[in-house]
């Protein structure tokens, strides 16, 4: 009898024991533990304070002997897909935004979708399955969660829209495409410019466009290329904008960018 309650404590501890998930941003974190609260360990790649190189052997075994590596289809993580399959080959490695449409930008996929929340919507939908796949016998706790996130987003997305139409300002500067879904929602145009210094031969002809388009603000990943925008913003007499769209406090990070960029009409 003894035996066979032991067994029976066995399974039951197999059967709740924590899956460990790997997900490149913390953003990606977040998202997950909006559907599932705590009932996996989540270890982030790229926490934005030190490379995965620099890190110490113990965190790096935590992520390589991981259950399960939930990616975006990201270009950054091919190569970590490459050192888990080599490292851990019972991984799974799962791309939670496959189906979701994405847009060709500068010639390549861009897989950055989380800037839009109605992307989010099919993002979340996509690890509700997936997690629901992972912990079939907590899917309703999922599911409930599930949906009271796609308010969330959907009153966020709203709340949003409000702020973009009193906006009057509609023209940035960037190097990178981070930005362009939520550009895209809320009809804001980017104005890509190599992520370069300015040469002094294209001063005129960068002020004659900076004028025409009413551009005065250069959009520019936090802790890089600010030289280069400096050298670009002092020309036009703009502003520069620095901001992580992988930082944890999704909508807060997303509200603080549309401050940033926005332009409010004062007579609304």
């Amino acid at each position: 009898m003894i035996k066979y309650i032991i067994v029976l404590l066995s399974l039951l501890s197999f059967l709740h024991a924590k899956t460990s998930i790997v997900v490149t941003f913390p953003v990606h974190k977040e998202f997950i533990q909006k559907i599932a609260k705590d009932d996996f360990f989540i270890k982030v790649i790229e926490d934005g304070y030190q490379s995965f190189d620099k890190r110490g052997n113990l965190f790096k075994n935590e992520i390589y002997y991981s259950d399960v590596y939930l990616t975006l289809g990201l270009e950054e993580e091919k190569k970590y897909i490459e050192l888990f399959k080599k490292k851990n080959r019972y991984m799974k490695i799962i791309d939670v935004s496959k189906g979701i449409e994405k847009d060709i930008v500068n010639g390549k996929v861009n897989h950055y979708i989380w800037t839009d929340p109605l992307l989010v919507r099919e993002l979340v939908k996509n690890l509700y399955n997936t997690l629901s796949s992972l912990k079939s016998y907590k899917k309703e706790f999922y599911e409930a969660n599930h949906k009271i996130l796609l308010k969330e987003l959907d009153e966020f997305f709203l709340s949003l829209k409000k702020k973009f139409d009193r906006n009057e300002f509609y023209n940035i500067y960037v190097y990178e495409p981070y930005w362009h879904y939520i550009a895209k929602r809320y009809r804001i145009n980017l104005y890509y410019r190599e992520n370069r210094f300015t040469d002094l031969e294209e001063v005129p002809a960068l002020i004659e466009h900076a004028q025409l388009h009413n551009i005065e603000k250069v959009l520019i990943k936090k802790g890089s290329s600010y030289e280069q925008a400096q050298s670009l913003a002092s020309h036009i007499n703009a502003d520069i904008v620095e901001h992580d769209i992988t930082k944890y406090n999704w909508k807060v990070n997303i509200q603080s960018l549309a401050r940033k960029i926005a332009r409010y009409k004062k007579n609304l």
